[in-house]
């Protein structure tokens, strides 16, 4: 008879707070009816520890004031829609409250790219020789990492040739470069790049990276980790009130999408820079929809408020023109 695999203290921790985010999304769901601000709010509570009711019966708590940070974005409705609809999908899985490492085996086109010294930044692997992140990284591009820790060993890929968009600025508006690898990366995949119907119609997506875990973005860049976060805006082209998109969010109208923060400030940090924004298709696949840029302009914090993603599929037509460059 085969030796049963032993629980560890981990493993019931976990599963224990599964079943709490789920008991509490459910409650949350009930509670607030159809506002889904309200089911926001109630759900942020109860997961930063407000008391719970001992009656079984649905009785909303009072409403704790929700963090000044993201302000925007909380009274945004397609953001509160897609938070409720993305607790409901996932079904309380820990990527609605926060990030978690990516199992082995999982994403293996997002790659860590770094210079001669260190790593610093991410990008996703599109042909197998061709990797896309951020334009802001050319001073992190000369290498990249094939794996889930920098620290451990791991398949390394000098870059042969960078291209950066010809209408590049640093203040972050066509905020992508192309990384021509010296030699193509065997045994991975590249990811698809998702179209212009999947992306817009799309309510949230999943961000993965190699990025620092705390909110000043100091701190333990390096590990690859995932998160979903919900869309608030697909395209840059919507309004809330009288206010637009572009100038509420810092977004460029019609080539990024804007995603908030999911629950408890997870969100894409430094060194996620360039890394994927995914989206799934109608069959669950991931395809590549977005590389991360930068916070939005209504942030308080440097990580944890929400981001901007370079819409790939505007920029599939100049990453095709690159010489070496053929898509699958």
């Amino acid at each position: 008879m085969a030796a049963r695999k032993p629980v560890l203290p981990s493993d019931l921790a976990e599963a224990a707070d599964r079943k709490r985010v789920q008991q509490s999304i459910a409650w949350a769901d009930a509670a607030a009816g159809d506002n889904d601000a309200q089911f926001v709010q109630l759900l942020e509570n109860r997961l930063r520890g407000a008391p719970a009711s001992r009656s079984r019966a649905v009785i909303p708590i009072v409403p704790q004031p929700l963090p000044q940070r993201s302000f925007q974005v909380h009274g945004d409705p397609r953001y509160l829609a897609n938070v409720r609809h993305l607790a409901r999908r996932t079904g309380g899985g820990l990527r609605v409250i926060g990030g978690e490492i990516v199992p082995p085996g999982d994403f293996l086109d997002c790659v860590a790219v770094g210079n001669d010294k260190q790593w610093g930044c991410t990008g996703t692997l599109i042909a197998a020789n061709v990797v896309v992140t951020a334009g802001h990284c050319a001073d992190f591009a000369t290498r990249i990492y094939v794996g889930r820790d920098v620290s451990k060993k791991g398949k390394q890929v000098r870059v042969a040739k960078r291209v950066r968009h010809p209408d590049y600025n640093r203040k972050g508006h066509n905020d992508l470069m192309v990384l021509l690898l010296a030699d193509p990366v065997a045994g991975v995949a590249p990811r698809a790049l998702a179209g212009k119907t999947l992306i817009d119609k799309a309510s949230d997506g999943r961000v993965v990276g190699f990025g620092a875990t705390d909110g000043a973005g100091m701190l333990g860049y390096g590990v690859k980790r995932f998160v979903d976060v919900p869309i608030v805006s697909n395209a840059c082209k919507g309004s809330v009130g009288e206010q637009q998109d572009r100038y509420m969010y810092g977004c460029d109208l019609g080539q990024e999408l804007v995603a908030g923060r999911p629950l408890t400030e997870r969100d894409s940090c430094k060194g996620d820079s360039g890394g994927p924004f995914y989206v799934p298709d109608a069959k669950g696949r991931w395809l590549l929809a977005g590389a991360t840029s930068r916070a939005t302009d209504s942030a308080m914090s440097t990580c944890g408020d929400g981001g901007i993603y370079v819409r790939i599929d505007r920029f599939r037509a100049w990453v095709a023109s690159i010489p070496g460059v053929v898509l699958p």
